[in-house]
């Protein structure tokens, strides 16, 4: 067991030395205050505090995990054996920077705490972002390889301390936010539709919408199983997340009162579990969130526990509070709709920090790298080249690579096209 020493035990300290130790590095940790443990202990150790105790493995600390308030840090940059890092500090310490403090500021999200400039939607933008723009920074899982360069030096300290090591996963997170593009639907609705493609002259729809009707053809948008199957030949994870909302000018999915529709989730559900899309009437309402989430676990028949955020509209700490609430226990809305890279600096899952409360809270974050949002911002190939570089140093780092893709891009883009950019991506 790793035992780390700091002068005070604080919940930012403990829930970032449980995050690099234990989760990415794949130490058992503990921590004391107590000199005399640390001085009697034998196996592996460091020291994280202001001067080190003897000969000891050292960080020195710097004063952000010993606070309680929230203020504008100094961000200077500089370079680890060419990773970039910050929070950088004198000679006695054993590395040049605070890995601890750094990896603390991007794993609680502490910029979105400060005053910065929201997008349309209320989000934190990425060009808001300490690692926007900065020597690659925003492209690197940059908290995993710091944790595993440390942990390369601290081998060679302690050589004989066993660590467990974690394995690479390719994951597809896939938002239904609107499920079928013709079925379930009634009369009323087809009709308001087929006129809608007829002065849009979308006639193509108007046929390809009679042909899904009378059976000739398949919904474009049901690709769901199809997908999970291909995919994972290439050793790839799906996950669906489904709203399941009153029919809305602006949720304008399958109404949840549609019986064939809780059929068709119901089926899905007994080949790959389902999590839960928070409509935008949910996000506007908090009791018709529980509403709808009560609604999904009566109709599955179990506690549906993931969940996507519509449109990934993370507004910290208010947002993830209600997720806490209601027992959602993994998020997958951390990232950004208008850049590729990782936002909180990571490539592994890691529990919500509450900045407000400053307690660690039982949400487990899933980081996603992009949306399929970026597709209509920059070119198909530079995102392609883009992940796959990213993707090669999520590997090197075994972390998870998460792509998110909604199914309506995936209806447009054809699931066959789909499959072949994911495997292009995956190589």
């Amino acid at each position: 067991m790793v035992l780390v020493y700091t002068h005070k035990i604080t919940p930012r300290l403990t829930f970032t030395v449980k995050q690099l130790f234990r989760r990415i590095m794949g130490y058992e940790v503990s921590i004391t205050d107590s000199v005399d443990v640390f001085i009697k202990h034998t196996g592996a150790k460091l020291s994280y505090a202001k001067q080190p105790l003897q000969n000891e493995f050292f960080i020195r600390a710097t004063h952000l995990l010993f606070e309680r308030i929230l203020e504008p840090q100094d961000i200077n940059w500089r370079s680890w054996e060419g990773t970039p890092c910050f929070f950088d500090v004198d000679a006695r310490s054993s590395i040049p920077f605070d890995i601890l403090a750094a990896s603390f500021y991007l794993l609680s999200r502490y910029e979105e705490y400060l005053p910065h400039q929201k997008d349309e939607l209320g989000r934190f933008r990425s060009i808001e972002s300490v690692l926007s723009d900065r020597h690659g920074a925003f492209s690197s899982p940059l908290v995993d390889l710091w944790a595993y360069r440390l942990r390369t030096l601290f081998s060679q300290h302690f050589p004989d301390e066993p660590y467990t090591e974690r394995n690479f996963r390719f994951f597809v997170g896939i938002p239904v936010v609107q499920s079928h593009a013709y079925r379930f639907r009634g009369l009323g609705r087809h009709i308001f539709e087929s006129f809608e493609d007829l002065f849009s002259a979308r006639f193509a729809a108007i046929i390809e919408r009679f042909k899904v009707i009378i059976g000739i053809s398949k919904d474009p948008y049901d690709h769901y199983l199809k997908l999970r199957g291909a995919l994972s030949k290439s050793g790839i994870e799906t996950g669906f997340f489904f709203q399941y909302a009153p029919y809305h000018v602006r949720d304008r999915n399958i109404s949840w009162n549609r019986i064939r529709f809780g059929h068709f989730l119901k089926h899905i559900a007994d080949y790959n579990s389902i999590g839960y899309y928070r409509s935008q009437g949910a996000m506007l309402d908090t009791d018709q969130f529980k509403i709808e989430l009560d609604r999904l676990d009566q109709l599955l028949h179990s506690n549906v526990s993931r969940a996507i955020i519509s449109q990934n509209r993370v507004l910290l700490p208010d947002i993830y509070e209600e997720m806490v609430a209601q027992e959602i226990s993994d998020d997958y809305s951390m990232g950004y709709d208008d850049a590729v890279g990782f936002k909180s600096g990571t490539c592994t899952p890691f529990p919500f920090y509450n900045l407000g409360l400053e307690l660690e809270q039982p949400l487990k974050i899933h980081p996603f790298i992009v949306s399929d949002a970026i597709f209509e911002i920059e070119e198909r190939d530079e995102v392609v080249n883009k992940l796959k570089a990213i993707k090669d140093k999520v590997a090197e780092v075994s972390g998870t690579f998460y792509l998110q893709f909604n199914n309506r891009a995936i209806g447009s883009l054809g699931d066959t096209n789909f499959v072949k950019l994911i495997n292009t991506i995956h190589g």
